[in-house]
C-alpha cells in the first residue's frame, strides 16, 4: 500500500515487471500454444478465435505465453459453444465486450493511480509510475473485487427493469407493426460542451483532465439520478438513452442548467429524440440517433433541442414548454423541424443538488 506520508519503502520479492504481473494474472505462462492445443484438444483455429477475441495477441511459434488460468478460460469459453449453450458468433462477441471493457478500465485504474501518486508525492509521471507499478499487486484483489460487485448490482438492475418492462428485451408490447431491426422505443440524447475546442486550447494537461473529468462525473450523476443510462462518452460529449421521452427531456435539462454554471467552464446543448432503436454491444443505433447528433449541433449553450415528433409527446407535459424554432437543413436529413425545451417554473431539487 501507499503510506498517507509517502510511498511505502519495503523489500518486494516480485522485483520484476514480469514477476509482478505473474502475480496479478495469478499463474505464470507455462505452455506453447501447441500446448494448449494438444491439452484442449480444441482444433488450432478455434484457440486462436478465442485467443484474439479475449484481445491479446498471438504468440510467437514456440513461445511459452498460456498459464494454466488460460487454458482453463479458452477451455470454458470453447465448452459453451459446444454444449450449445451459446452460439459461436454470440461467444466471441462477449469475449470481444469483456476484453474491450476490461482493457479500458484496467488503462483508466493505472493512469488514476500515476496521477495520485504524482500530485500526493510531488512526482514527475515516470517516477510516480515506477511508484504505482511498486504498490498495484497488493491493489489487484481489491480493484477485482469491486469490479465483480458493479457487475453483479447492474446486472440486478437490469434484471428488474427488464421485470417490470418485458419489452426491453423485444419489440413493444402492444405495438404488432414494430420495426424488426429496430425493435427499441428509446429516447436518445447527446450533450457536448458548446465552445470546448477554443476553451481547452488554452488549458494545460492537467487542467484539461480536470475539464474532462469533471464533466464526464457530474453527466454520469445526473443521468443516473434521472433514470438514465449514459451510452458513451466521448471526451467533451456524452451520450444518454432512457426508456420514457420525459425521463430524458428532464435529465437534459438538468444537465444544460447545471454542467458551466457559476465555474466559468463551457455550458452544454442537448439534441433529444425519441424513436425506435437497434440495441448492441452496449450502444444503441438508428435514424432517431444519428438525428438526435445532429441536434445537437443546431443547439445554443444551455439549450435543449427536440424534432417535431418527440415535441408532439412532450407537450402535454404540464413542466415543460416547446418553442418553436426556424426549419433547418441538415445533411442527409432534409428539413427539420426542431423545438426549444424549456422548464416551467423553478427546477426541482434532485439527489444531486442536495
Amino acid at each position: 500500500m501507499v503510506a498517507d506520508g509517502g510511498p511505502l519503502q519495503r523489500e518486494d520479492p516480485y522485483s520484476t515487471a514480469d514477476e509482478r504481473a505473474d502475480r496479478i494474472a495469478g499463474a505464470p505462462a507455462l505452455y506453447t500454444l501447441d500446448d494448449v492445443v494438444a491439452q484442449t484438444a480444441i482444433a488450432k483455429a478455434d484457440v486462436i478465435g478465442l485467443w484474439r477475441a479475449l484481445g491479446f495477441p498471438l504468440p510467437a511459434k514456440g513461445e511459452v505465453a498460456f498459464s494454466d488460468a488460460d487454458v482453463d478460460a479458452i477451455t470454458a469459453a470453447h465448452e459453451v459453444v459446444l454444449y450449445g449453450v451459446l452460439g459461436r458468433a454470440t461467444e466471441t462477441s462477449l469475449l470481444r465486450a469483456v476484453s474491450h471493457t476490461a482493457e479500458r478500465l484496467v488503462w483508466w485504474q493505472f493512469e488514476s493511480l500515476v496521477d495520485d501518486a504524482a500530485n500526493r508525492f510531488d512526482l514527475d509521471t515516470q517516477s510516480a509510475r515506477m511508484v504505482v507499478l511498486d504498490q498495484i499487486a497488493d491493489l489487484a484483489d481489491i480493484f477485482a473485487d469491486q469490479i465483480m460487485y458493479a457487475w453483479r448490482k447492474h446486472l440486478a438492475r437490469l434484471i428488474r427493469q427488464i421485470g417490470h418492462k418485458i419489452a426491453d428485451v423485444g419489440p413493444e408490447v402492444g405495438e404488432p407493426d414494430a420495426s424488426e431491426h429496430f425493435p427499441l422505443m428509446r429516447a436518445v440524447a447527446f450533450v457536448d460542451l458548446v465552445g470546448f475546442t477554443a476553451f481547452s486550447a488554452n488549458l494545460d494537461a492537467r487542467e484539461l483532465d480536470g475539464l474532462v473529468q469533471e464533466f464526464s462525473e457530474k453527466s454520469r450523476d445526473l443521468v443516473t439520478a434521472g433514470g438514465g443510462r449514459v451510452v458513451k462518452e466521448m471526451g467533451d460529449g456524452v451520450m444518454y438513452v432512457t426508456d420514457e421521452p420525459i425521463r430524458a427531456a428532464l435529465i437534459a435539462l438538468d444537465l444544460v442548467e447545471t454542467v458551466g454554471k457559476d465555474s466559468g467552464r463551457p455550458p452544454a446543448r442537448v439534441g433529444l429524440t425519441w424513436g425506435r432503436v437497434l440495441g448492441r454491444y452496449g450502444d444503441v443505433f438508428g435514424p432517431c440517433v444519428n438525428l438526435a447528433s445532429r441536434l445537437t449541433t443546431l443547439a445554443g449553450a444551455r439549450e435543449v433541442l427536440v424534432d417535431a415528433a418527440t415535441g408532439e409527446l412532450l407537450e402535454e407535459e404540464p413542466e415543460l414548454r416547446l418553442v418553436r424554432r426556424p426549419k433547418a437543413d441538415l445533411a442527409g436529413l432534409g428539413s427539420v423541424r426542431s423545438f426549444r425545451l424549456e422548464r416551467r417554473g423553478p427546477k426541482p431539487a434532485t439527489p444531486v443538488d442536495l
